[in-house]
């Protein structure tokens, strides 16, 4: 449990358990806006990580924990934290630790002196936010923003929503306003709000409309300004690279986004901040922008934390397409599903909605194009798409696009997609893939017959289901189990890597906590199948220890066949001994009568059978 210490930065677990024991799910679910109803002894309530119409979403009081089972979703108080509010462990921790009046110990002194400095950076942020929208909303100061904002069709209710600002003319506002509050020049200067220049420290933003840029947590870290005339270069101006603000890290409107992303399961990207802010104004809220930064690895990873669906939206220009094409294997590298909306030429979200509506947007994301489509489409307006090699050129872009793909059955349909819009052999594009280093890839064959086979568990995996069940549900059953049965030996990947978690926490003298094994399991899907365990109710302890016995009893069976077979196998091919084989063979069937109450085949000679 080491990986567990050093990812909650030295918070000792006897305090993380406290915090945990001490909170009430239900209050903290309630808070963060699930409406709860009573459900026996539990309470119901729709879940707030995919969009449902019936409420699937149970909590538990007695377990203090929750479970959905429509999207398989669950945990504790803490991981519902994690997810609901897009917080990494130690911020959920001292989140709660806050809520109950806990004191956290204290960190190391460097590590206590780099947080301390961080938050009088986003202090200062928070400062210069305030201090931005009250400029803006000012008479006479604000007014020519207001103007151009008005022009937009900005409502007033967005201002203050997104806390838009104005910083005026003057070349060391910012400054003066700060440094009058406490704050250093130093401070101005680590925040990227002020250039210290030949002639004194300045201000970095003037006669600019301020974007407050906030991290996923709704903290302020950066600016993005919006020039005011034409003559006032460039256009946009953001914030430098700061300890706070890394532009290959954020997304805006992520902070104001992630609720509605995780009830809809999809994020729209846009480019630009005023695409983000009036689609938000116009209802349309899972929607985050790159504000003109190419998409990296790490926006990738971000969306995937919060949705697995992402449409692209961007201007319908040569710029927008190649924007789009950018960023489409960075997100399908990290297993996203990605299409492409789309617009008219000329025309941007902003524009679009502002002239069509809402429901002419949304209609229109909902026909987003997946990605051969959209590559195919692209192509089609740069060149004649007949001609041989823009043929090759495009089977070389779709062949990239397609190694980047994770799902093979995703790639095989798309193969016969684009071969069939090229009016190419479809085997060619399998070639393509092979020489461009694709391995061990079905042959479409065997993927139309794995898309017919049923989704369901062998009979030996149940088996592997309950044991890990009953064990999930009496923890201290772990070590006689453990002694006896490798987790290896589990046949379903899923119940193996579970195995494994209990295995691993389960030491000598101590039992295993399953609330501290959630805290520290990353993979959702495992979280889901322990919280789900759980819930269930659980079976009197001596019927426990039967389940388990009953359960260890027949995968030993098992292993003991696979065992059979693999002699049977290894003679056949070596030819060896007949003699000394049947007796391997006859040794390992008495053991799995064993194991199943049946007599020995020497028993049943003796007993005349």
């Amino acid at each position: 449990m080491n990986t567990h210490r050093s990812r909650n930065n030295h918070i000792p677990s006897d305090t993380i358990d406290e915090i945990r024991t001490r909170t009430n799910i239900v209050e903290v679910v309630s808070e963060c806006g699930v409406a709860l109803r009573p459900a026996g002894r539990d309470y119901k309530g729709l879940c707030p990580f995919h969009d449902e119409k019936t409420p699937s979403f149970t909590v538990s009081v007695e377990k203090q924990m929750f479970y959905c089972f429509g999207c398989q979703t669950g945990g504790n108080v803490i991981s519902f934290i994690q997810k609901h509010e897009g917080k990494s462990f130690r911020e959920t921790v001292e989140w709660l630790a806050d809520r109950l009046n806990i004191t956290l110990p204290t960190q190391d002194a460097r590590e206590t002196a780099i947080r301390k400095r961080l938050t009088s950076l986003e202090d200062l942020n928070r400062f210069a936010v305030e201090y931005y929208h009250r400029q803006l909303l000012t008479d006479r100061i604000g007014t020519p923003a207001m103007r151009y904002l008005k022009q937009r069709g900005v409502q007033p209710k967005t201002i203050r929503h997104f806390q838009l600002g104005y910083a005026k003319s003057g070349g060391r506002d910012i400054v003066k306003a700060a440094t009058d509050e406490g704050f250093t020049i130093q401070q101005l200067i680590d925040a990227g709000l002020i250039k210290n220049e030949d002639r004194g420290p300045q201000d970095r933003f003037w006669h600019r409309i301020l974007f407050p840029i906030c991290n996923e947590r709704g903290a302020p870290v950066a600016f993005g300004g919006r020039a005011l005339s034409e003559e006032h270069q460039p256009k946009y101006l953001n914030s430098p690279a700061t300890v706070l603000y890394d532009k290959s890290n954020l997304l805006y409107n992520l902070d104001k986004a992630r609720q509605s992303i995780y009830r809809q399961q999809r994020v729209l990207l846009v480019e630009g901040y005023m695409d983000a802010l009036m689609l938000h104004q116009s209802g349309i809220e899972n929607v985050v922008a790159s504000s003109g930064t190419s998409l990296s690895e790490n926006h990738a990873s971000l969306l995937k934390r919060f949705a697995p669906e992402v449409v692209i939206v961007y201007d319908g220009d040569a710029s927008g397409f190649r924007a789009a094409q950018r960023g489409l294997h960075r997100m399908l590298a990290e297993g996203l599903r990605v299409r492409i909306a789309l617009l008219p030429a000329g025309e941007d979200p902003d524009s679009f909605t502002r002239q069509h509506g809402a429901s002419a947007f949304t209609a229109l994301t909902d026909r987003a194009i997946n990605l051969i489509e959209f590559q195919i489409q692209a192509a089609i307006q740069r060149q004649d798409i007949h001609r041989v090699d823009v043929k090759a050129q495009i089977a070389q872009e779709i062949t990239e696009t397609l190694l980047s793909l994770k799902n093979r059955m995703e790639r095989s349909e798309y193969v016969k997609y684009a071969a069939r819009e090229l009016h190419i052999d479809e085997r060619l594009l399998w070639q393509e893939l092979r020489d461009a280093g694709l391995k061990d890839e079905q042959t479409p064959q065997r993927v139309r017959q794995a898309k017919r086979a049923p989704q369901k568990l062998s009979a030996r995996a149940q088996i592997e289901s309950q044991l890990i069940e009953a064990l999930i549900q009496s923890p201290a059953l772990i070590p006689s189990v453990k002694s006896e049965f490798h987790y290896q030996n589990f046949t379903e990947p899923r119940f193996s890597k579970i195995a494994q978690l209990l295995w691993e926490a389960c030491n000598d003298n101590e039992n295993v906590d399953i609330q501290t094994l959630i805290n520290a399991c990353p993979d959702e899907e495992v979280r889901g199948f322990i919280s789900n365990a759980l819930l269930r109710r659980t079976p009197p302890p001596n019927l426990l220890r039967a389940r388990v016995d009953g359960c260890l009893n027949k995968l030993k069976n098992f292993l003991l066949h696979d065992l059979e077979q693999r002699i049977r196998s290894h003679a056949l091919a070596e030819g060896t001994d007949e003699v000394e084989t049947l007796k391997e063979l006859v040794k390992l069937s008495n053991q799995r009568r064993a194991l199943t109450g049946q007599p020995s085949e020497k028993e049943q000679v003796n007993h005349g059978f």
